[in-house]
């Protein structure tokens, strides 16, 4: 299906785009276009006026200090890949990105548009959650932030209120004795379809206990879910198999209430969560361990 007819601007500068989006009657935003150019083929829903920030420099920029990695959001999956900062500040970024579909939407699809989005089966929405990432976003009445558990509200619903724009997010630099996980349950064996994710960071202590952790399952629910019960079971064991088995086994799957469709049943999903989860706090853990080794 062709699409309907659009107005189509591109604006020089954020504040610009922000200036559009409020004065144009039914305007949205195109970057990557990776989801919206589908969405508005099918007729599923559309605007009238495209606001084009694909080319806005302020959105595409990288900047790691020796606290946080800043991420444009308009920076795409194979740029974000190819940043050797970001690959030694925050190394479960790239490669989650290096598992998203095939090179052509790698070389389309943005960070941001995957956050804004906010489809279930999309990769960025969990680890940046397990993260403790902030967004930060630009509107009429100026700059805000919102903490990644904040920003993802519901199914294709983010804290993104009208006439905003993500400019930006904000990643903690990763420290020694801390490791990231990141585990999807993928339809057909690719990364295409992500039916379950898990994905958490961990952070060992000089003597290897677990002294904080952050773990979080997609697909489960309708926004990032956060494990406490297992995160809190954790805290200052070792992490090793027995440790993780009482924390897994004690979790209430009940409490999920995932989707169903012609990839996976509810029940399914549900029995999934601790299997991924698990996997995804075994690489943090892995990973933690060997950086404090190094």
């Amino acid at each position: 299906m062709l699409l309907k007819e659009l107005e189509y601007v591109r604006p020089e500068t954020v504040d610009e785009a922000v200036y559009l989006l409020n004065t144009l009657t039914d305007a949205g935003i195109l970057a990557g276009g990776q989801s919206l150019v589908n969405v508005l083929k099918l007729r599923i829903g559309g605007y009238s006026t495209l606001v084009d920030i694909s080319r806005l420099s302020e959105l595409k920029e990288i900047e790691v200090s020796d606290e946080d990695v800043h991420i444009g959001a308009g920076v795409t999956y194979d740029e974000l890949i190819r940043s050797p900062e970001v690959a030694m500040a925050r190394p479960i970024l790239p490669a989650v990105a290096t598992r998203i579909a095939d090179q052509q939407v790698r070389n389309r699809g943005t960070v941001g548009g995957n956050c804004c989005y906010n489809d279930p089966t999309c990769h960025f929405p969990p680890i940046l959650t397990a993260l403790g990432a902030t967004f930060i976003i630009r509107g009429p009445g100026g700059e805000r932030e919102v903490a990644a558990e904040d920003f993802f509200v519901s199914y294709y619903q983010t804290a993104i209120e009208h006439g905003e724009i993500l400019t930006t997010i904000r990643v903690p630099r990763q420290r020694p004795g801390q490791g990231d996980g990141f585990a999807p349950l993928s339809a057909g064996g690719t990364d295409v379809l992500n039916i379950i994710t898990g994905a958490s960071s961990v952070q060992l202590s000089a003597s290897g206990k677990v002294e904080d952790l952050r773990l979080v399952v997609t697909g489960a629910g309708e926004r990032p879910m956060r494990l406490a019960s297992v995160e809190k079971s954790l805290l200052g064991t070792d992490g090793e198999s027995t440790a993780l088995d009482t924390a897994f086994d004690a979790l209430d799957v009940a409490m999920f209430e995932p989707p169903e469709d012609v990839h996976a049943s509810a029940e399914y999903r549900r029995a999934m969560v601790p299997v991924f989860a698990r996997r995804a706090v075994e690489q943090a853990l892995s990973n933690a361990r060997r950086g404090l080794n190094e």
